[in-house]
C-alpha cells in the first residue's frame, strides 16, 4: 500500500501537470507529434526508455486490489505497449497512428481525463476527502 500511495503521488502530479499543459500548449504538442514520426532514433530511444520504466513499473506494482492500485499497475502496462509500438512499428504504420490521435479535440478531452485521473489520485495519495 506504501508504494501505491508513493506512485499515486507521482502519478498524480504528472497527469495534473501534463494535462494542463496538453490543454494550453495544445499547438506545441500537436507539432511535437506530428514530427515525432520522422524521428526514428529518438521514436527508439524513447521506446526504450519508456520499455524500462514500464517494465519495472509491472515488477514492482503489479497490485489490481483497488481502483488507485489498478490504475497504476494500468499505466505501467501502457506505458510497455506503447514502447513496444514505438520500437516496432514502421514509419508509415506510425505516421497513420499519429494522424489519429494528433487531432485538438482529442487534446482537450485527453486533458482533461488527465486531470481528472491526477486529481484522483491526488485525492487518494493525500488523503484530501475531496470525493
Amino acid at each position: 500500500m506504501e508504494l501505491t500511495i508513493l506512485l499515486s503521488k507521482v502519478f498524480g502530479i504528472y497527469l495534473v501537470v501534463m494535462g494542463l499543459t496538453m490543454f494550453f500548449r495544445r499547438d506545441h504538442f500537436m507539432f511535437i507529434v506530428n514530427t515525432f514520426p520522422n524521428e526514428r532514433v529518438l521514436r527508439f530511444f524513447v521506446g526504450i526508455i519508456m520499455f524500462i520504466a514500464g517494465v519495472f513499473l509491472i515488477l514492482t506494482h503489479n497490485d489490481w486490489s483497488s481502483f488507485p492500485a489498478g490504475l497504476i499497475s494500468l499505466l505501467g502496462w501502457m506505458m510497455t505497449l506503447k514502447a513496444l509500438v514505438y520500437m516496432n512499428l514502421s514509419d508509415r504504420a506510425i505516421k497513420k497512428w499519429v494522424g489519429l490521435v494528433n487531432v485538438p479535440g482529442r487534446y482537450i478531452w485527453g486533458s482533461i481525463i488527465s486531470v481528472l485521473l491526477g486529481v484522483y489520485l491526488l485525492n487518494f495519495s493525500f488523503g484530501l476527502n475531496w470525493f
